[in-house]
């Protein structure tokens, strides 16, 4: 066996709030590089699987094993890490994705156990990685990598790998399993089985808290694409794509090409997507006929101070009229928003509760849970909490973080987030007052059904808390009935 890539699994409560399971696309990638340069190899990709292996007395021993990791699932890729050197001491054990990649560095000094860094995508090194396993070429020959060298200092060769074109998706032709998409939903008002795309990479805007921002866009042919999703459709009966990329509208014509696509072979489907607020309008009745249903939308911060912190370029008066027209075409729109952004006040934060519930009264908008700003490596807004004093300078991301406070802002305690002025108490208040608004949005079933899932299943807020805010809403409610 020449190598084996492992996607580390999310915890249970993380990968069910992002809708079940998500296609690694990355290491489906690197599997397929793989196996058409001759090698051979296996992917392993959920809990199972990763145990089956390292539990199998008769396993093969592989020159190579790469692991990929979100910051999300960073101390499970670790656990995994240290394993496969203990069962593998021999094998070349190289990690990646949008959380190594990131912080590469720091990787490689605080985890003993990873020989290489890729830093990038790794399409194409992953095959001069092989080589080296395999004792054909030497590392120092490699760039987009970070190592250790014979005397133990940390090195990086050449730049953060880009590919400029990623040709289409011929890589998806794995074997899929139909349980992967049974619990993964394609959007919390309609639960029904979905299939997560990509249709390319990249996104060129800047934002401060994105990992991957500035990165060129390229997308994947539109014959691949509805391909691919023909051939899931008609092999599984799925009804539902969720389309993941963080903004799959940039190029109106890509979007429009892709739902006449979905017309002329007569699928039976619809879709839920991403998309910035600042687009051509008019795509959206394109959509709507293509079979978009859902649709979300970043607001972030309706604070025009914390808008051009945040260098996204998007306005109230965009947002406003992206939501008028998903309400006119009849596709659901749903926004983002953010709390506790760099130099956001509690008054900054009240424009966005009041602009939340206007897009409510004019256009029936979803604005729901308010997230509070994360912290992740690569950022622009890593760089400010480490200017701040809200990171340590020699802060690390692969070293044990637990931080409970977070959880008095209803993130998990693993992530740094960024804390300046609003207080836990000024942002349980913002979020009461966005999860009332969000349920005044709904119709009475689905309210009934979000509100039974908020009671009995989901365990981020004490069960004295959901009742309150549930009297809250029923009380309002009421109200506008009456009125």
């Amino acid at each position: 066996m020449d190598y084996i890539l492992i996607d580390a699994p999310m915890t249970f409560e993380d990968r069910s709030e992002n809708f079940g399971y998500f296609i690694p696309y990355n290491l489906y990638i690197l599997d397929y590089n793989l196996r058409y340069a001759g090698y051979k190899g296996r992917l392993l990709i959920d809990d199972n699987e990763v145990n089956d292996f390292f539990s199998d007395k008769n396993k093969q021993v592989p020159s190579l094993i790469g692991i990929s990791s979100t910051t999300y699932s960073r101390f499970n890729a670790i656990k995994i890490i240290k394993k496969a050197k203990v069962c593998f001491p021999n094998s070349k054990v190289i990690t990646g994705g949008v959380h190594f990649g990131n912080c590469p560095e720091d990787a490689i000094k605080q985890i003993p156990e990873i020989d290489i860094v890729v830093r990038g995508e790794g399409d194409e090194v992953i095959i001069d990685l092989m080589k080296n396993a395999l004792g054909e070429i030497p590392l120092d020959k490699i760039n987009g990598i970070t190592y250790r060298d014979k005397e133990g200092c940390i090195v990086s060769l050449g730049n953060r790998l880009i590919v400029e074109s990623i040709g289409d998706v011929s890589f998806m032709d794995q074997n899929f399993q139909k349980e992967y998409f049974e619990t993964n939903w394609l959007h919390k008002r309609m639960k029904i089985p979905a299939l997560n795309v990509l249709t390319g990479r990249g996104c060129p805007h800047k934002c401060i808290f994105c990992s991957v921002a500035g990165i060129k866009n390229r997308k994947y042919s539109v014959k691949s694409v509805v391909d691919f999703i023909e051939k899931i459709v008609n092999k599984f009966g799925i009804k539902g794509i969720r389309f993941e990329d963080d903004s799959l509208t940039m190029d109106s014509s890509y979007i429009v090409n892709i739902c006449d696509e979905i017309r002329k072979r007569n699928l039976n489907i619809i879709w839920y997507c991403q998309s910035r607020a600042n687009i051509d309008l008019q795509i959206l009745r394109d959509m709507y006929e293509g079979g978009c249903r859902f649709i979300s939308v970043g607001l972030e911060s309706a604070s025009p101070k914390i808008q051009k912190i945040l260098g996204k370029n998007i306005s109230n008066e965009h947002v406003l009229q992206f939501a008028q027209r998903c309400s006119e075409v009849g596709i659901n729109c749903y926004v983002y928003t953010i709390a506790s952004l760099p130099e956001e006040t509690p008054d900054d934060l009240q424009m966005t509760i009041d602009f939340a519930q206007s897009l409510r009264k004019k256009y029936g908008t979803g604005v729901g849970r308010m997230m509070v700003a994360t912290i992740y490596p690569g950022t622009k807004l890593e760089n400010i909490a480490i200017e701040k004093g809200i990171l340590q300078r020699n802060f690390s991301w692969n070293k044990s973080y637990y931080n409970k406070i977070n959880t008095e802002y209803d993130q998990v305690p693993y992530i740094p987030i960024y804390i300046e002025h609003i207080t836990p108490e000024i942002y349980k208040k913002a979020s009461k007052a966005m999860r009332v608004n969000y349920a005044l949005s709904l119709s009475v079933i689905d309210l009934m059904k979000v509100s039974y899932e908020q009671l009995f299943i989901k365990k981020d807020i004490s069960l004295k808390k959901k009742l309150h805010i549930g009297f809250t809403i029923i009380a309002k409610k009421m109200k506008n009935l009456i009125i």
